[in-house]
Order: C-alpha cells, then sequence, then structure tokens
C-alpha cells in the first residue's frame, strides 16, 4: 500500500481517473435517459414510459456529479503555479454549480417517484410544474450558470498557461456551453449527449495527461509540448 500512502501520487491518480469517469458516466447517463419536451406533463410521461432506464440514468448521472468535484479540483491544481486566479475564481464558480447539480438529481428521483404508485397523474402534474416555475425553487436552476461560467474561466486558465492545447480548453468551454443550452433548451436527450461527449473529450485529454505525468510534474503547472506522434509499425 505504499502508493495510496503517498499523498501527492494519490491524489494525482484520483484527479486523473475522475476527469475520465465523470464525463463519461455523464455520457451513459445522458444516452440512457428518455427524451421528452420541457413540459411537466411530458416529463413525467417519459419518465413513466421507462421508469428503469430512467433511475438507472440518474444514479449513474449522481456519480458523476460526485465524481465531477475531485476532478475540478485536479484542474485548479494544474493552475496553482500559473494564472491562479483563473483557478481560483473558475474553479470556485465550477464547485459552486457542481454542487447545486445535485438538486437537479433531487428532482429527477421525485419524478421518479411520482410516477409510481396509485398517485393521480394530473396533481403529480400540477405539482411539479408549480416546482418548476415557483420562484423560490426555479432560481437555484440558475445556479447551473456557475459550473458553465466555472469550466470557462478554468480552459481559459489553462490555456493561457499553456498548459493544454487550445483545442482542449476549447473542448472544455464549448461542452459547458452546450450543457447549458441542454438545461435552458429542455429535456432533449441529445443535447445532453453532445455536450457530455464533447466535455469527455476535454476532460479525458486532460486526465490521461495527468495519469501519464510523473508525480513531481503533478506539483507544478504543466507545460504542454504538443501531442504525441501515432504510434506506427
Amino acid at each position: 500500500m505504499p502508493k495510496l500512502a503517498d499523498a501527492h501520487h494519490f491524489r494525482k491518480i484520483v484527479a486523473g481517473t475522475c476527469m475520465i469517469l465523470a464525463p463519461a458516466l455523464f455520457l451513459v447517463s445522458a444516452v440512457l435517459a428518455p427524451s421528452s419536451d420541457n413540459d411537466a406533463g411530458a416529463i413525467l410521461g417519459a419518465v413513466a414510459e421507462h421508469p428503469d432506464r430512467f433511475y438507472i440514468s440518474t444514479v449513474i448521472g449522481i456519480a458523476g456529479s460526485v465524481l465531477l468535484v475531485p476532478a475540478l479540483l485536479g484542474l485548479m491544481h494544474m493552475l496553482r503555479e500559473k494564472e491562479v486566479a483563473f483557478g481560483h475564481v473558475g474553479g470556485g464558480l465550477a464547485l459552486l454549480g457542481a454542487v447545486v447539480s445535485m438538486l437537479f438529481w433531487g428532482m429527477a428521483l421525485m419524478q421518479w417517484q411520482m410516477v409510481r404508485g396509485t398517485g393521480d397523474r394530473t396533481e403529480m402534474t400540477a405539482l411539479l410544474d408549480r416546482y418548476m416555475d415557483t420562484a423560490g425553487t426555479a432560481v437555484f436552476f440558475f445556479f447551473g450558470l456557475a459550473l458553465t461560467i466555472g469550466l470557462i474561466v478554468l480552459a481559459l486558465g489553462l490555456w493561457r498557461a499553456s498548459a493544454v492545447h487550445w483545442s482542449t480548453a476549447g473542448a472544455l468551454a464549448l461542452g459547458a456551453v452546450v450543457l447549458q443550452i441542454a438545461f435552458f433548451v429542455g429535456t432533449e436527450a441529445a443535447w445532453f449527449v453532445a455536450a457530455a461527449a464533447i466535455l469527455l473529450v476535454g476532460f479525458a485529454t486532460v486526465g490521461r495527461m495527468v495519469l501519464t505525468e510523473s508525480d513531481e510534474d503533478w506539483e507544478h503547472t504543466p507545460r504542454f509540448r504538443g501531442f504525441r506522434p501515432a504510434a506506427t509499425h
């Protein structure tokens, strides 16, 4: 167990692994999620049609949100020496958005329960409609913007610090923007699939770099020196 006792190595492995697993789980969750219009009745109808699939999608999404936290902390760590302000501001906003995103998964579990049992569908639809449109609860949906803005700031910081290729930073920023569009446009699964796929490209590229660098390099802001050439036979 010597590697587990090595704090620097352990943090590096956790951060790099979570950078890959978190968006991968989001992608699986998005693929499994049933699609519907952004309307209380349509949402509950889609959940009722595929309750088990919806539940599995939600559980996987929750797992992805949990792993997103150490992934974001890993991005902040990479900016500990260069573009520190970008790391602090972007990381703080992204972590706020990631924590608040748990409210969305909580609402999803509530929707799953609403279609089970003998509850009146009309009453359940009215309840969900009030929940979505009441200012006291709807205001928290806008906290999702913190994740989007935070990821964009982190991506900009990583690019300015020459820690990643511009395309990797662009994937992180673009994925965050598409994810925000998905939340505002509705519950069409295609938007979430696209967002998760783009985020996976960006996060996994950084995660692979973190996992393959030495423990000594992990303690400093990395410098991108180009992609490795493809292996030839």
